[in-house]
């Protein structure tokens, strides 16, 4: 019988007692020694929902493999959502290790035969690796995400495990760190998100500790011979990206719990998305003693048409708001839209504004001033708006020219970033230039 200071290791292994018989369990003890004691708190966590930050090199997959032929003993299905078709062979072919491993400690549930993109035990349980791009959503059972910062539309891939772990089954996220802003940061640090999972950090140091054998010149190699990049691979850390253009220190001394404002002038910036990007409003109110500004009102919406552009300028112009000035994307297909709500407002409420190199560095520029001078305050819980402005990057290409860009993500482009450097734009009363103007509206 368990005591009451049992620790989650030996809850799980009196479950697999239960589970098993003689001869399984027996077979399952003596695999369970060739793992390192912090790879066996990660296989033993019995927690249905869990994720774990790992660094590099120190045999995450192989464990996450193992814990998918655990699963899979006691007749589950285990699928894991590797990043491309080479991971996902990878890691069957460490499942189908394991599987052996245990027929010859004798046990005869973990006979497996092999498929292309399964393995399947005796006991019916059976190990099935994918990549992203299937997401496992065809499948009911437990699922393993591999490298969940990694992915490239990480949303996608997590609401497709979502739907596949209904009905009790369970689910692991492991991931490196891949700097901040994206899913797999907030997944781990915001206790908002986190809400009942189980959560395991093992850095390179942890695995030392616990008797790995670690090739420092080679993690060293991995990492540049740069501190950040091997904090990051190898401590757990998430830093700010080398190309990230707004240091997260910046965006947290943003944040504040409260900020609406009752005083000054309001602006609004709309960014206009084309095909599959938002189009994003952001409202800012500009306080008049000290100049401190407050985004008071965030609206974004997809595939918009010039109906829903019109509607959205509506909302700044009209009550509460009442804006001065609506400052508009019209770069491109965006020119005509903007010419349109210049007829619809009138040229003294709306400013066209073309995307450029020179005019969105100009905008980028504005944006990390203010908050570098911590005139921008932003509700804590704009969490997309704090990643917006996180993802956007300063890219120096193979010409040497810069440029101002940010990866397309399920939730954007970091859209309501650049409509909030927008309204800061149209705050400023910077002059209007014909070179910022769309066409026709000289």
């Amino acid at each position: 019988m368990l005591c009451e200071n049992a620790t989650p290791v030996e809850r799980t292994l009196a479950q697999l007692r239960k589970a098993l018989p003689p001869v399984e369990y027996c077979a399952v003890q003596l695999w369970l020694q060739t793992f390192f004691p912090f790879q066996q708190r990660w296989l033993l966590d019995w927690s249905r929902f869990a994720l774990i930050s790992k660094a590099r090199q120190i045999g995450a997959s192989h464990t996450m493999a193992a814990a998918a032929v655990l699963w899979s003993m006691l007749g589950d299905t285990s699928t894991v959502i590797s990043i491309g078709e080479r991971e996902a062979v990878e890691v069957l072919d460490k499942a189908a290790r394991h599987a052996k491993a245990l027929e010859l400690l004798g046990s005869k549930w973990a006979h497996a035969s092999t498929k292309s993109t399964e393995v399947r035990l005796a006991s019916g349980g059976r190990v099935i690796a994918l990549p992203s791009t299937s997401g496992g959503r065809s499948y009911s059972g437990n699922v393993i995400l591999d490298e969940a910062a990694y992915h490239q539309r990480p949303e996608q891939v997590w609401d497709g495990a979502g739907g596949t772990v209904l009905h009790g089954y369970k689910l692991r996220a492991m991931s490196t760190p891949n700097g901040v802003g994206n899913m797999w940061h907030r997944l781990f640090n915001d206790p908002r998100a986190h809400k009942g999972y189980a959560r395991h950090e093992v850095t390179i140091d942890d695995a030392r500790n616990d008797g790995m054998q670690v090739n420092e010149e080679e993690c060293w190699r991995m990492a540049r011979q740069d501190p950040r990049v091997y904090d990051q691979l190898f401590r757990c850390k998430f830093l700010d990206g080398d190309a990230q253009y707004i240091p997260s220190s910046l965006i947290d001394a943003a944040c504040v719990d409260d900020n609406y404002c009752y005083e000054g002038d309001c602006y609004a910036g709309l960014d206009i998305g084309r095909t599959v990007d938002l189009s994003a409003l952001v409202i800012v109110r500009k306080r008049p003693h000290d100049g401190a500004l407050f985004v008071q009102h965030i609206e974004t919406r997809s595939r918009t048409s010039e109906d829903d552009l019109v509607a959205m300028v509506h909302t700044a112009l009209g009550p509460p708001w009442n804006a001065r000035r609506v400052v508009v994307d019209a770069t491109g297909m965006g020119a005509f839209p903007a010419e349109r709500l210049q007829r619809v407002f009138g040229q003294h409420k709306i400013e066209p504004f073309v995307f450029t190199p020179r005019t969105k560095e100009d905008l980028a520029t504005t944006l990390y001033q203010n908050l570098a001078e911590e005139r921008v305050r932003i509700l804590r819980t704009e969490q997309k708006l704090r990643d917006d402005i996180a993802s956007i990057r300063r890219i120096v290409t193979s010409a040497g020219n810069i440029r101002y860009d940010a990866p397309h993500t399920d939730d954007g482009h970091a859209d309501r970033a650049w409509a909030l450097a927008l309204a800061l734009h149209g705050c400023s009363g910077a002059p209007r230039t014909k070179y910022e103007f769309g066409p026709g509206t000289e």
